[in-house]
């Protein structure tokens, strides 16, 4: 319980010192809703690895490398929307409710669990030809060629056409 304690006592110091120092780094990228939320996601990471704070020597840099990730991943999650937009270009979706589309083609994309499929989805949408992905994954063209035509066939299928 002491120890609990000392986590909760630790936390509530790191977040007092801290809290507006990560909150300017994000304001300088990102709006102040985007910025309050991705904060908030930087202290939730901390607290998962609260216990293990006593080891660490410099703190703050500890809790900026965890904001310097949660950054990234925005990016990423960013760029896996315009991607899934580009394709849903690719699929000519016509609906009325564009509002379903979108949400069909983020679940759909959602089913793409193996990393080297997620890769290969956003180097095509960033106008890599298939030599040059196949190049920086270590696949021939026609691997990325073939991987590339299934996922898309895959999104294909999840989509509800209505």
């Amino acid at each position: 319980m002491d120890n609990n304690q000392n986590c909760v006592t630790l936390f509530n110091e790191l977040y007092e010192k801290y809290y507006k120092k990560v909150l300017s780094y994000f304001k300088k990228e990102f709006d102040a809703d985007e910025a309050e939320d991705l904060t908030q996601q930087t202290f939730l990471q901390l607290w998962s690895w609260i216990a293990n704070m006593q080891f660490i020597k410099n703190k703050k840099a500890y809790i900026f490398r965890i904001a310097k990730n949660v950054r990234c991943d925005r990016y990423r999650q960013k760029a896996m929307l315009l991607d899934a937009i580009s394709l849903a270009d690719d699929f000519e979706i016509h609906n009325n409710n564009a509002f379903t589309d979108e949400v069909d083609l983020k679940l759909s994309m959602q089913s793409i669990v193996n990393f080297q499929d997620k890769q290969l989805l956003m180097l095509t949408g960033q106008g890599y030809k298939s030599n040059e992905i196949g190049k920086m994954l270590g696949l021939s063209s026609s691997a990325v060629r073939t991987r590339l035509q299934k996922l898309r066939e895959k999104i294909k299928n999840n989509v509800d056409y209505n």
